[in-house]
């Protein structure tokens, strides 16, 4: 069994064992580490009081201090330690009123979520008090505990249990499943924040789908985006850029009976996008709704002159998977793009800067020497440009 700890993991860890207090690694980068995966962050644990924490490291962090958190800098790398503890009486979804500081790691997994987030490694042994391994090797996700209590006490858990599932590929235990039904609609008292962040990481996992269609069968979409539509098969979703935003905004326009025309404000309103994810549905919305989309060269350059290759690539991609006469629309983008045909204005072999007196209208010029050339590459010949130019523009 090969679990892997950074050098300063270890080091963190002598430092509590050689002052008598009990350190170990638990959580996710454990469960990555047993089914062979690196682990992205590490949580560590120990019975060391806050107070204890503190005068063990110089620089810290302690706005968590009542939950037992403290952040160290430790070897220009901040990390979180966490006291054991005990905790009950959840009064707002998420945090608890009651908490212990207690000294055995068996009962601090009581509070954590599921059984393969709770098993506990320093460096030598493993504590595994929930049978985590087993259900790691079957690939099962389980709730550690009363199922109902789990959900109700963090309505969080029930997309952090399709997190898994979407990351691992792994299946969740029916008594878990039973109660994520159950208690589907607690989802409602999380923050758009919270909810984004993981509907983000749903979404664009490698197993996706499944937990989507769970999300989807249970009306998660309307839960979190308070309105009523029905949400139809979205298997072409698949087919797409796993980019979370463009997926939510095609799973909508695409697939289900929403009013169009409410999309892209429903979608600001109710989940957290940043400005260019924002943009981008935006833009999408309009070409669709427009109606300016058209299968040739000439529209591709367009997108590319006024966007740029990425922006194209996430609009080409949903037309070649939703409109019919659009879908060799891909195909065609990787030829321009790979064929060097000419896009912006800097490919243009005429440079009008340097050979008009009059700089005022060099961007109209430009642009309709573009234009021309997105049609016809051929005519991007120098001498053939000004004939254009003096044709068109009687100069």
């Amino acid at each position: 069994m090969n679990i892997f700890l950074p050098k300063q993991i270890k080091k963190i860890i002598k430092i509590f064992e050689d002052n008598n207090f009990k350190c170990y690694v638990v959580g996710g980068a454990i469960r990555d580490s047993l089914l062979n995966l690196t682990p992205n962050e590490f949580d560590i644990s120990t019975n060391a009081l806050p107070c204890n924490i503190k005068s063990l490291f110089k620089k810290v962090i302690t706005i968590g201090e009542t939950y037992g958190c403290i952040k160290i800098f430790f070897e220009n790398t901040w990390f979180e330690i966490t006291t054991f503890r005990i905790e009950n009486n959840y009064t707002d979804f998420r945090h608890a009123k009651f908490i212990k500081f207690i000294n055995s790691p068996k009962l601090d997994a009581l509070r954590r979520d599921f059984t393969i987030n709770s098993i506990y490694f320093n460096g030598k042994s493993l504590i595994d008090p929930f049978n985590g391994i087993e259900d790691l090797n079957k690939k099962i996700i389980r709730l550690i505990g009363d199922k109902n209590l789990k959900f109700y006490e963090d309505p969080l858990r029930i997309l952090r249990a399709l997190k898994f599932k979407s990351k691992l590929n792994f299946k969740i235990e029916f008594l878990t499943l039973l109660s994520l039904k159950n208690n589907f609609y607690l989802i409602k008292h999380l923050s758009k924040y919270r909810i984004h962040e993981e509907l983000h990481k749903i979404f664009e996992n490698l197993y996706s789908y499944d937990s989507m269609k769970i999300f989807s069968i249970l009306n998660g979409f309307q839960i979190i985006l308070n309105s009523k539509f029905k949400i139809f098969n979205f298997e072409k979703i698949l087919k797409l850029t796993n980019k979370f935003h463009i997926r939510l905004f095609c799973i909508l326009y695409f697939h289900s009976d929403i009013n169009k025309l409410l999309i892209p404000e429903i979608l600001k309103n109710h989940l957290n996008f940043n400005k260019t994810e924002l943009y981008e549905i935006n833009l999408i919305f309009k070409i669709l709704q427009e109606k300016l989309f058209e299968n040739n060269k000439g529209f591709i350059k367009f997108l590319i002159f006024n966007y740029d290759y990425n922006s194209t690539f996430f609009i080409l991609n949903v037309l070649n998977t939703y409109i019919p006469s659009c879908t060799d629309i891909l195909n065609k983008f990787f030829k321009i793009k790979w064929g060097y045909e000419p896009i912006k204005i800097k490919h243009l072999n005429i440079q009008l800067r340097k050979i008009l007196k009059n700089k005022k209208n060099v961007t109209k010029y430009n642009k309709y020497l573009i234009t021309l050339v997105h049609i016809n590459p051929k005519l991007n010949k120098r001498d053939l440009l000004i004939h254009l130019l003096k044709n068109k523009f009687k100069f």
